[in-house]
């Protein structure tokens, strides 16, 4: 049953998913507001932001959560401070001004980014290993913590408020602000006649999701009654040295590609869909081929040079 909120608080709404996400989840059911704030507007970063916030919230409300120091800009434990202050006072005020429904986007990188897995599913053990996943960790049980010590109480009722976690995989997309490594670097690298520089021989899986896919779930998620924790992944792995081979298939060239040596044992990284299928039946995931030829098509300075 879809659920129907009085507004969507989507903090981290100028992010290059949250931007996505904000447009999307505005054109589900139009007469439900999207109110979006980030850094310009709401320093979630400062104690006093969490009565800022609190005054955005009533009891019909939902809060979906992308606001953070993502891991490219750091991953110190400056950066863990930052986002452990970010997290606890959106949890501030949750506890002052429970919900209706809060979605909070995680990261696979809570099971490990350097631990070999066979494959990964909701109840595999979280190992993270950098300051990032354990950064999100701690967030999933910071929020689980403020919104449940509401549930079953007089004002909220027993299914109030509800939390679902979202761990996704790696995201890939057209217009991404930096160079990633993945698909959509290799082929900005690609267009740029420049080399492709590979861990190893780039044979470790990844999943790689095309960011259109992940703005779509998390939006029907939003609207679903689904709780707990679910991982944003289709099931399929390429290596990196497969992604180089798809950037060569589009371009029609073979990039120039070098090697640097691992500083870290290869690991794989293998998902298992079931639950998200079960909570979104029918969805069909972009491939990675599909994926980079829609990146080429938005960007047609580029495209032209295929």
């Amino acid at each position: 049953m879809t659920a129907v909120f009085s507004r969507i608080v989507l903090l981290g709404h100028t992010g290059y998913i949250g931007s996505r996400l904000a447009k999307a989840l505005g054109q589900i059911d139009p007469r439900i507001p999207v109110v979006g704030r980030s850094l310009h507007d709401l320093d979630l970063t400062r104690q006093e932001s969490a009565a800022e916030l609190e005054r955005l919230l009533d009891p019909d409300s939902a809060v979906v959560i992308l606001a953070a120091i993502k891991k490219q800009l750091g991953d110190s434990p400056e950066v863990f401070s930052q986002n452990q202050a970010i997290t606890l006072n959106i949890c501030r005020a949750l506890t002052s001004r429970p919900v209706r429904r809060v979605v909070f986007f995680s990261s696979a990188a809570v099971y490990g980014e350097d631990v070999q897995h066979g494959i990964i599913c909701e109840t595999t053990t979280v190992q993270p290993t950098s300051f990032y996943g354990i950064g999100k960790f701690t967030a999933e049980r910071l929020l689980l913590r403020a919104v449940e010590q509401h549930r079953g109480s007089h004002d909220c009722g027993p299914e109030r408020p509800a939390l679902l976690v979202l761990r996704p995989a790696l995201v890939y997309g057209p217009d991404e602000p930096a160079y990633y490594y993945g698909p959509s670097g290799f082929l900005r690298k690609a267009f740029a006649r420049e080399p492709i520089t590979l861990w190893g021989d780039g044979t470790e899986l990844r999943e790689f999701l095309f960011i259109d896919d992940v703005v779509e779930l998390t939006s029907r998620l939003t609207f679903a009654n689904t709780t707990g924790v679910l991982n944003i992944v289709s099931g399929t792995s390429y290596t990196y040295a497969q992604a180089v081979d798809a950037v060569g298939a589009l371009t029609g060239v073979r990039p120039a590609v070098t090697s640097r040596a691992r500083t870290k044992d290869q690991v794989d990284h293998r998902f298992d869909p079931t639950a998200l299928l079960a909570a979104c039946p029918g969805f069909r995931f972009t491939s990675m081929q599909d994926g980079l030829r829609a990146i080429a098509a938005a960007q047609p300075a580029e495209k032209a040079r295929t």
